[in-house]
């Protein structure tokens, strides 16, 4: 009975957790009139969306957690479904170069860079430079500065 009891204790703890997890505050996002990437495709930037940025189509738009994405196309938007952790940009669509430092400034959707399944965006190609030239110590302080900010973890 007392093992029963720890597991279902432990069962909510873990639910609890994804729920958690599921919660943001879309204030802190980089949205213009609830739109992220600035109306830009997130599933274009990856090679199953084409490798190219797209701007997305009022058809294909989907509300996900507080933020509206739009899409090139049906099959990206259907990717995106499949699995939103990977399109979504990192620390709320914000500058990734700006957020290692704790600040929030906004992006040219085209200035990107993807490392692994993160996708990140700069206000400038000079901010991209200099993210990609200490990649692996400014994603870090990033990572931290966005937690801090937001209350979310960094997106793997």
């Amino acid at each position: 009975m007392k093992n029963l009891f720890l597991t279902i204790l432990l069962g909510l703890g873990i639910y609890a957790t994804a729920q958690a997890q599921n919660t943001r505050n879309v204030s802190q996002y980089n949205l213009e009139a609830g739109i992220a990437l600035k109306g830009y495709d997130p599933v274009s930037y990856f090679a199953k969306g084409g490798s190219q940025p797209q701007m997305g189509q009022m058809q294909f738009k989907l509300n996900y957690m507080g933020a509206t994405y739009m899409f090139a196309t049906a099959q990206n938007l259907d990717l995106f479904v499949e699995n939103p952790d990977k399109y979504e940009p990192t620390y709320g669509g914000w500058c990734a170069y700006a957020m290692a430092s704790g600040s929030k400034v906004d992006i040219q959707p085209t200035v990107f860079t993807i490392n692994g399944n993160r996708i990140h965006f700069f206000v400038s190609k000079r901010a991209k430079r200099n993210f990609d030239n200490d990649l692996t110590s400014l994603e870090a302080q990033a990572d931290q500065n966005w937690k801090q900010l937001s209350g979310e973890d960094p997106r793997l």
